[in-house]
């Protein structure tokens, strides 16, 4: 059996600058950044929400998972905090937890030239349930990345 190639950090580099995000459901907006954390080895994800009833947070993704795999660790306004699996590739950025309150998952699409993120939000009612649609996201690029790398820490 093939094993998957390991990810490596030049593959987020895609996701590098800043967004709005949009709830279409709920009519509502926010802003989402990444940015490399200084010296590389992890991307940092700042994400701030329009209205106060939806948390505010902060995540870190590298490839802390086993055997190398992405993770996004995450941090938020309730305090809230979480790990989720991730993957990235082939223009599908997925997240994914099964923790002890509910599964969810994140699979977001992102476009051919890079600059939008179509996303659909899913969770479960019990661990090891099935999955259903929670909400939409889109993602709308503001700002490029500004030739921002990760420095001399290598993949």
């Amino acid at each position: 059996m093939a094993r998957e190639p390991q990810p490596t950090l030049d593959q987020l580099d895609i996701l590098v600058g800043e967004w709005e995000t949009t709830i279409p459901s709920a009519e509502t907006s926010g802003r989402t950044s990444f940015e490399w954390l200084e010296g590389g080895g992890f991307l940092i994800q700042r994400a701030t929400v329009q209205r106060p009833e939806y948390p505010n947070a902060v995540s870190i993704i590298g490839a802390t998972g086993s055997d190398g795999a992405f993770q996004q660790h995450y941090y938020d306004s309730r305090g809230v905090a979480r790990i989720y699996d991730m993957t990235l590739k082939d223009n599908e950025w997925i997240l994914f937890r099964d923790g002890p309150d509910w599964p969810q998952r994140f699979i977001g699409r992102i476009s051919n030239d890079g600059n939008t993120i179509t996303a659909r939000l899913e969770r479960g009612t019990y661990p090891g349930g099935p999955l259903e649609h929670d909400f939409d996201m889109v993602y709308t690029r503001i700002t490029p990345p500004h030739g921002q790398n990760r420095g001399p820490v290598g993949t």
